[in-house]
């Protein structure tokens, strides 16, 4: 509708700046934000008086879905392509540079796979209500807080904005050299530095935000199963150099028990999904998550469009056809599998924090063992099924972005079928901007090295090169993953059956985040439950200061986006004013007090804004 091209448009616009800009910052953190509440801030504040009138609602609904879409671009590709270069330089040879084409091709092929399986099961996972979809009521508390009157809006200044400044300034305080990243509680590494494991207190806004979002029973799994991964970096720690026990279990081995876990939860999950009732219509809340049967065959026709865009790029890659229908074939189940799985696991625990590597590499596991049985398992077909791997990425990254999308929509009242085309465009954005922003940063950094980390391609360049060229596997590791899921599953079906909630899912996520990670959603989880006490929900004002956490940090990671690829030479680092070896010199005691105060302060920012009185 004409009405609609305004909000869509301008989200385009926004998807597309936010995509290029935080490919960089996403390829030195191993992570990217969820970006849909600072998108709806940002059209809040750019068209206020639009946002505010008749048809606000709505505005903001299809700017937020067409705003945050093209991030689904940016993790999918910056978690997989890199370890093509990788894997060339960790043994030696001639590093490739980015193929831009390539990955545009298979960006669409994944865009148009994932948008047209969430839009066939969105009935489906809208309807579970196990899932809390905390990003989602995140967005719905902003977006009922931009159109409400004056007088009963939330107090945004002790709560949003608090928020906002706090999320901003820490990660500053950070870059500037006044606070630490995080207080270490204890640490242990090998001389050689190749096996360590740290437990620290984070200064991580965005962290800390997500677990304010959170029930305090899914946080807890989410740092239980982070806190397994740091007893075993302990234990791996210990282990000496050259013994029998370092060849069965490897530096890496938390990376093959996460997988192992994940692949239980994965199935489990996947099992209860298909369990899931749909309801039969009647009621209003049935009859905003229908999807007229016309736009089913869109989505239908955009997944037939997808796989064949993905086979046409096989088989004009020289590959042969028995390799090219067999990975199509494959692609093809696995995308159906993951993308649900995708916008289950957004809408378990949010979008920021969604472990889009564990499902991808179950998905990297069955196409390198397609690979081998296929006879293809050179150095040279990586640069085949990497491409592959993207465009699956991208199709679950999708998913992670539309479900909360949907679910906002769903809140807020809009039909989520009205959201279809604001995806899509928003997803095209990404996938042209996002290709060229990485072969400038290969260009400028080098993917892979100190400068561009890439943490989750080394992670997936890691399995593609022992499972794929090597033909090995550490078994130790991945049968204990599988001990490990198998118990969560086992406590998620008791929890349930006493009217609990206990995600398997939670326990598999955590032990794929740094210990860090867990602790941060925990502290947030923490603060919002003392402050709210026996309160059944949370208060608008704890849901808009979590968002806030969430928000301003984004918000800084986009600026220091534009500047790196703006400014010539520019990095983080240039930030540095204080400290040893920086122009100004301070306490040494001083950044390990700032990060403690830093700390409290994000903690007792929710804890304020979640107890009764203050609503």
């Amino acid at each position: 509708m004409t009405r609609d091209a305004f909000p869509v448009l301008f989200g385009v616009l926004v998807s597309t700046a936010l995509a290029g800009t935080l490919v960089i910052a996403g390829l030195k953190a191993g992570i990217t934000p969820g970006v849909s509440p600072l998108v709806i801030l940002v059209a809040w504040g750019v068209f206020m008086k639009r946002a505010t009138g008749p048809g606000g609602t709505r505005f903001l609904n299809l700017a937020q879905v067409s705003g945050s879409a093209g991030m689904a671009v940016t993790a999918g590709v910056i978690f997989t392509a890199p370890l093509v270069q990788i894997l060339y330089s960790t043994r030696g040879l001639p590093v490739p540079s980015v193929d831009v084409v390539a990955l545009m091709i298979l960006s669409f092929a994944g865009a148009l796979i994932g948008f047209g399986f969430v839009g066939l099961s969105t009935k489906k996972f809208l309807s579970d209500p196990t899932l809390p979809a905390p990003e989602a009521r995140a967005c719905e508390t902003m977006i009922e807080a931009a159109v409400a009157d004056k007088g009963v809006r939330p107090k945004l200044g002790q709560s949003l904005y608090a928020g906002l400044a706090a999320s901003f300034l820490g990660p500053l305080l950070v870059h500037l050299g006044l606070s630490q990243s995080s207080i270490t509680l204890f640490s242990r590494a090998q001389d050689d530095g190749s096996r360590s494991a740290s437990l620290g207190l984070p200064f991580a806004p965005i962290y800390i935000g997500i677990g304010g979002l959170l029930t305090l029973s899914t946080a807890l799994l989410v740092f239980g199963g982070s806190f397994l991964r740091l007893v075993g970096d302990l234990l791996l720690a210990g282990i000496g150099t050259g013994s029998e026990a370092a060849t069965n279990f490897p530096a890496n081995s938390m990376r093959w028990v996460g997988g192992g876990a994940m692949t239980v939860a994965v199935a489990y999950s996947l099992f209860k999904f298909a369990k899931v009732r749909i309801p039969l219509g009647g009621d209003e809340d049935s009859r905003l998550i229908d999807v007229d049967p016309s736009r089913r065959r869109w989505q239908m026709i955009s997944i037939a469009a997808g796989f064949a865009v993905m086979l046409a790029w096989l088989f004009t890659s020289g590959a042969s056809a028995v390799f090219s229908l067999s990975m199509a074939a494959t692609i093809f189940v696995m995308a159906m599998l993951m993308v649900a799985l995708g916008a289950i696991l957004s809408l378990q625990i949010g979008s920021s924090a969604s472990p889009v590597s564990g499902t991808i590499f179950v998905t990297t596991l069955v196409l390198c063992l397609v690979a081998l049985a296929t006879g293809h398992n050179r150095i040279e077909d990586v640069l085949v099924i990497t491409p592959l791997l993207v465009g699956a990425c991208v199709a679950v990254c999708t998913a992670n972005d539309s479900s909360q999308d949907y679910k906002t929509l769903q809140f807020c009242g809009v039909r989520v079928q009205d959201g279809f085309l604001a995806q899509i465009l928003g997803l095209l954005g990404g996938v042209i901007v996002v290709p060229i922003v990485l072969y400038v940063a290969h260009e400028a950094y080098t993917l892979g090295s100190p400068e561009l980390a890439a943490p989750q391609g080394q992670m997936f360049g890691t399995l593609v090169d022992g499972l794929l060229l090597q033909g090995q596997l550490p078994w130790y590791p991945i049968l204990i993953g599988l001990a490990v899921g198998a118990f969560a599953v086992l406590l998620d079906i008791a929890a349930s059956k006493r009217g609990a909630q206990l995600p398997s899912m939670a326990l598999a996520v955590g032990i794929y985040l740094p210990a860090a990670i867990g602790v941060g959603i925990l502290i947030g989880a923490l603060f919002r439950k003392l402050g709210e006490g026996t309160l059944k929900r949370p208060r608008n004002e704890s849901i808009l200061a979590a968002a806030g956490l969430i928000t301003g940090a984004a918000a800084l990671d986009l600026i220091l986006g534009i500047l790196i690829i703006g400014k010539k030479g520019f990095t983080p680092a240039s930030l540095q004013l204080f400290g040893d070896g920086a122009a100004v010199s301070i306490p040494s005691f001083l950044p390990t007090v700032v990060c403690g105060l830093g700390i409290l302060t994000l903690g007792l920012i929710l804890y304020f804004n979640s107890r009764p009185s203050r609503a």
